[in-house]
């Protein structure tokens, strides 16, 4: 395999890791407040529609600041349904992914006449100096790469601190862990939880717009294909910590490059095209099937919190 195919399945890697390392990042603030948060995928279905949309109106960055909104508004069906409804939320996660097939394909006959746009507005891109550089093709990972992919490394540090040192995130989780002692210190835990799932949902719209104006620089039905769910597995992967998440990204994004870049590389040339296919989906069901029984996931998440339902 030439190197140059190499680097180009490492860009493609990276602008995966973009999607599943933001869209995980936000369900991480939606579980360690107690709420899960399988909705990512129509979250992100939402973000795609709505990004591309304003993207062909008012140009890329405000397609992505509208899906971001949109995600955010959208999450808090989400929220009130868990939160104030008390409603089982793998039910609400599920029938959020369903309600976002039906309205992504509603709008876009709306925006673009078909379930299908025309070609997006792009980013601007940019090199990284040092490693644009590197010999035999490596270089061309690092040539025009969208500056949201570096964002997306950045933001771990920031998602750290937050969550560590600040009384917003102390309290977050202890919402996650132990709503109870939460009240009874005098914080109530509705607004905490429907916090973290607004986060949530638009951390995923912003990776839906990136998805649809930048990976694929289209908006088409179907384009998220389950990445939703692979965010959720990274982040079951990195044990609801931001720096493991990031890693277990970098797994599911560079795991997505081998049906696009690498399907001839040696070995995985001699796989059936379908087979290949499936590698980032098996990639997945391996990395969590060995780490599942070694995770801890926040104490009161999926819980029904009975004195937490009011703002």
């Amino acid at each position: 395999m030439p190197l140059l195919d190499l680097g180009a399945a490492i860009a493609i890697g990276l602008s995966y890791f973009t999607l599943i390392s933001l869209t995980g990042l936000g369900g991480l603030f939606s579980e360690r407040s107690g709420i899960v948060n399988i909705g990512l995928e129509g979250m992100l279905i939402v973000g795609t529609v709505m990004g591309a949309w304003a993207s062909l109106e008012w140009g890329p960055i405000a397609g992505l600041l509208m899906g971001m909104t949109a995600g955010a508004v959208f999450s808090l069906v989400h929220a009130l349904a868990t939160v104030t409804f008390r409603v089982d939320h793998i039910v609400s996660g599920v029938v959020i992914n369903i309600v976002a097939f039906g309205l992504a394909r509603f709008l876009s006959q709306i925006f673009f006449g078909s379930t299908q746009s025309d070609r997006l507005p792009a980013l601007d891109k940019i090199d990284i100096p040092g490693l644009a550089s590197l010999p035999l093709g490596l270089g061309r990972a690092f040539q025009r790469m969208s500056w949201i992919t570096i964002l997306a490394f950045l933001i771990t540090i920031p998602a750290l601190f937050v969550l560590n040192r600040t009384r917003f995130g102390l309290r977050l989780r202890s919402a996650g862990e132990n709503p109870a002692a939460t009240l009874t210190l005098g914080v109530r835990v509705a607004p905490l939880r429907y916090a973290g799932v607004v986060i949530s949902g638009a951390l995923a719209g912003f990776a839906g717009a990136f998805l649809a104006i930048e990976v694929n620089q289209l908006f088409q039905e179907g384009q998220t294909q389950g990445l939703g769910f692979i965010a959720l597995a990274a982040l079951i992967l990195g044990n609801w910590q931001p720096l493991r998440l990031m890693a277990g990204a970098l797994i599911f994004g560079f795991a997505q490059a081998i049906p696009l870049r690498l399907n001839d590389a040696p070995v995985i040339s001699l796989l059936p095209e379908q087979f290949i296919r499936m590698i980032p989906y098996i990639v997945t069901i391996i990395a969590i099937a060995g780490f599942v029984g070694r995770v801890s996931p926040p104490a009161a998440a999926g819980k029904a919190y009975e004195g937490g339902g009011r703002i």
